[in-house]
């Protein structure tokens, strides 16, 4: 089975959509291994810089760099398109949309065409869909969507806009980074509680614009400062800042570096510990795993956390957060979008201090998402590799 991947990242200093990438691919490995097939899968990837491996596999992956503005670059993926048996693409989770810039998703738009063009069967894997704010967006959104063999949603929002642009029936499955492996970090006993922070550096710089693209409601340099001040002057706490974008960035000044982010904060908060041994998404998520409370405004990093068991409050800076956490029945989340400063660092507190009360919820939302992902493992067996 020959498969080639689209918006799914091994090496691009985003924990997050490394995450996509190792969790999609081991499952495939899984399925590829019940049905006594091989397996060989090309990735259309923005870093190319090596090989990657997944555990306990021997997948052989081969990274095809992007470079928008080479002939040959496009020439090989036609050619690579046309030899494979399945095109999966997962845009990397969230970016099926324009809120990141015009640019970014005609770009992204462009190979998704050639993809199409190729006549091979072109799923989109479970992502969020829209917003869409541009009128040429949406139009060019719902022809890609339209041409799609199958369609997959990670959230009842998104699914709620895809029909409405297409009349397809879309499915309705969850994040395939929950499945993410790991191993548990241990750490020293103590009677504290342990909070993870995972403060997001785009978020930090303002959004690509560096000027509050986002349209947050909140300040959020003033939240993170403050949610740290009542944590580590607390005894009860003990608090460690974890980046998951930009741990191996040598760029202090790239506004999506969470691990400079982190530095600021632990030069003004003294007492708080960097997690700063962190090189792959499991390492990541192993870390994660060892809290008792996990604050992030970094999606796949609160998805680590929740999967993990975990009492999580997801920082929404995007309606991604509460559809696909809307999904799973969970409210615990801060809107960035709606919230004041103020009342932003009130809730965070509350649900720290109810945390036990956050972990009961999670077991009960993990039910619902072992459901979804046993639908989508069935749905690939039965409707896309019959």
């Amino acid at each position: 089975m020959k498969i080639t991947l689209m918006g799914l990242e091994f090496f691009i200093n985003n924990l997050g959509c490394e995450a996509l990438a190792y969790s999609f691919v081991s499952e495939l490995y899984d399925i590829a291994k019940k049905r006594g097939e091989s397996l060989d899968i090309s990735t259309i990837v923005f870093a190319d810089r090596g090989t990657p491996h997944i555990p306990e596999t021997d997948i052989p992956i081969r990274c095809i760099g992007i470079h928008y503005k080479s002939l040959p670059f496009w020439k090989e993926i036609i050619k690579e398109f046309k030899a494979c048996d399945y095109i999966f693409d997962f845009t990397m989770g969230d970016s099926f949309s324009d809120i990141y810039g015009i640019k970014r998703f005609v770009l992204d738009a462009l190979v998704k065409t050639v993809a199409i063009k190729s006549g091979t069967p072109y799923i989109l894997g479970p992502q969020t869909y829209g917003p869409y704010n541009r009128s040429l967006v949406k139009k060019w959104a719902r022809w890609i969507m339209k041409k799609a063999s199958f369609i997959y949603t990670r959230d009842g929002q998104s699914k709620k806009l895809a029909a409405e642009l297409t009349g397809r029936d879309i499915f309705l499955t969850t994040d395939v980074a929950f499945a993410l492996p790991y191993e548990h970090k241990v750490m020293e006993k103590t009677d504290k509680v342990r909070v993870g922070f995972n403060p997001s550096g785009l978020l930090w710089s303002g959004g690509y614009t560096r000027n509050n693209q986002f349209g947050l409601t909140l300040d959020y340099r003033k939240y993170c400062q403050n949610i740290l001040e009542k944590l580590c002057y607390n005894d009860k706490y003990e608090v460690y800042l974890i980046p998951h974008v930009g741990t191996n960035s040598k760029f202090e000044d790239d506004c999506e570096n969470d691990s400079a982010v982190c530095r600021l904060l632990h030069d003004r908060f003294t007492n708080t510990k960097i997690v700063d041994e962190i090189m792959t998404p499991m390492d990541a998520k192993g870390y994660i795993a060892a809290m008792d409370v996990f604050i992030g405004a970094r999606m796949h990093a609160t998805i680590g956390a929740f999967s993990s068991g975990v009492a999580t409050i997801p920082v929404s800076y995007s309606r991604k957060f509460e559809g696909l956490f809307g999904s799973l029945q969970y409210d615990y989340v801060i809107h960035a979008l709606q919230d004041s400063t103020e009342d932003a660092v009130k809730k965070t507190i509350q649900y720290v201090e109810e945390f036990l009360v956050l972990k009961s919820k999670i077991e009960t939302s993990m039910e619902i998402v072992n459901d979804k992902q046993k639908l989508f493992r069935d749905s690939l067996i039965k409707d896309v590799f019959q």
